[in-house]
């Protein structure tokens, strides 16, 4: 999802309304913060991780295409 999508998305919510992601064992958890991170895309093909993977000063990332996303906490 872009940002300009979750844009048009939201504008249809009540700007009131709690904003909650899975939480890491189950339940829900509130998001509070939003940050921008360095990503390197579909770095990850098993299925128990994610498939991008945030990008760090010790690795080389050469083989990936970059990207800047928002990351919701």
């Amino acid at each position: 999802m872009k940002v300009k999508e979750l844009i048009e998305k939201l504008q249809g919510f009540d700007p009131d309304m709690m904003v909650v992601r899975q939480g890491y064992e189950g339940g829900l958890t509130e998001i509070n913060h939003a940050d921008i991170k360095h990503v390197a895309l579909n770095y990850h093909s098993e299925w128990y991780y994610g498939e991008h993977e945030e990008m760090d000063d010790h690795t080389s990332y050469a083989d990936y295409r970059k990207a800047d996303v928002v990351d919701l906490i």
